[in-house]
């Protein structure tokens, strides 16, 4: 069995501001498993590492307090 060439694998289109608006981490990665379900490469390492970046993006974007 042999790796699908780039011409056969799917886009993919990933809505980070739907994934900011869960509010739960794991919510966020059942969302993500979902979106990658026909990914052939193993995900976990991916859905970890964007939710790690999302956190960050959650601060950055929170109203900052005077």
């Amino acid at each position: 069995m042999s790796l699908p060439s780039e011409e056969e694998m799917p886009e993919l289109e990933i809505d980070i501001d739907d994934l900011l608006d869960v509010s739960r981490d794991e919510d966020r990665a059942l969302k993500l498993q979902e979106s990658l379900v026909d990914c052939y490469k193993p995900t976990e390492v991916f859905v970890k590492e964007l939710l790690d970046r999302i956190r960050g993006m959650r601060k950055l974007s929170a109203p900052q307090k005077k």
